[in-house]
């Protein structure tokens, strides 16, 4: 992996000024762009590379190999993270079945029996959501004092960190795709 700190001349900081990233971003693309003498290959990595400084959890998986720690998705997770593993699944199930019984449903009438569990999905998946992306922010939180206190200090607790932002991530996709998917079901007829 490209240390995308220093290929873009910033500071080894997980915190970082998001308009002070783009503008390194910028620059350094528009220096490497194959219209202005650059080559494709590298123009892709550098793009590969930005992406991930862009990303708080790329920059966070950029300093654990930095530090030469594997990102290793096993091992233990935080208990707050372990608390929406039920609600989460159990959610993501009930709109699969509402989509699958949906999609059977023949006469208006089983239809509109149907929709009317829809309030409460949504209101589920929202506030799982919310809940999520607060849990998410609090994470983020660390950041600073990661920095701070500096990166081999915190090593153990920077790979839980991401660990735990692996999960997140993951749920958030899978629940705003669950939020899609009951839409689709809605506008099928």
């Amino acid at each position: 992996m490209m240390d995308s700190f220093e290929r873009f001349g910033l500071p080894r900081q997980l915190e970082l000024d998001s308009g002070l990233v783009e503008e390194a971003i910028r620059e350094e693309l528009k220096r490497a762009h194959p219209d202005a003498g650059g080559g494709e290959g590298e123009f892709e990595q550098l793009r590969q590379a930005a992406d991930l400084i862009k990303s708080p959890m790329g920059r966070l998986a950029m300093a654990l190999e930095i530090l030469g720690r594997k990102i290793n998705e096993r091992g233990s997770v935080p208990g707050k993270v372990m608390d929406f593993f039920a609600p989460v699944a159990g959610t993501l199930q009930k709109v699969d079945c509402f989509v699958a019984e949906r999609g059977k449903a023949v006469s208006g009438l089983g239809k509109a029996v149907l929709d009317a569990r829809v309030p409460s999905l949504k209101r589920a998946l929202e506030e799982l959501l919310e809940e999520i992306v607060a849990l998410e922010d609090s994470y983020l939180g660390r950041f600073g004092r990661f920095d701070e206190e500096g990166w081999e200090r915190c090593l153990d607790e920077m790979g839980e960190v991401h660990r735990a932002m692996s999960f997140l991530r993951k749920w958030l996709a899978q629940l705003r795709e669950a939020t899609g998917k009951i839409f689709e079901a809605l506008l099928a007829g």
